[in-house]
């Protein structure tokens, strides 16, 4: 897996810092896509992850976009990150 950052990270809440980190962490463990995709869904359910990131997964990759914390509907054009497996 290849994790690339696309962009700048906005530090609008403390939390996003750990949540991050500790994603990259998720993402770097996992071995294939099927593992990556569990991954992510649990990692999502025990963790803010979706109030301050939108992603989605493509034919070869997994994308992350960041959320404005002023208006979670809203998010930013620039893709984050990518992780290409």
């Amino acid at each position: 897996m290849e994790v690339r950052f696309e962009t700048m990270i906005f530090m609008w809440d403390e939390k996003i810092p750990e949540i991050l980190f500790n994603l990259i962490n998720v993402i770097t463990l996992a071995g294939n896509e099927d593992e990556l995709r569990n991954s992510i869904k649990k990692f999502a359910e025990t963790n803010e992850l979706d109030k301050f990131f939108a992603y989605g997964y493509g034919s070869h990759h997994f994308y992350m976009h960041q959320r404005y914390t002023s208006d979670p509907n809203m998010v930013l054009t620039n893709r984050l990150l990518s992780v290409h497996f």
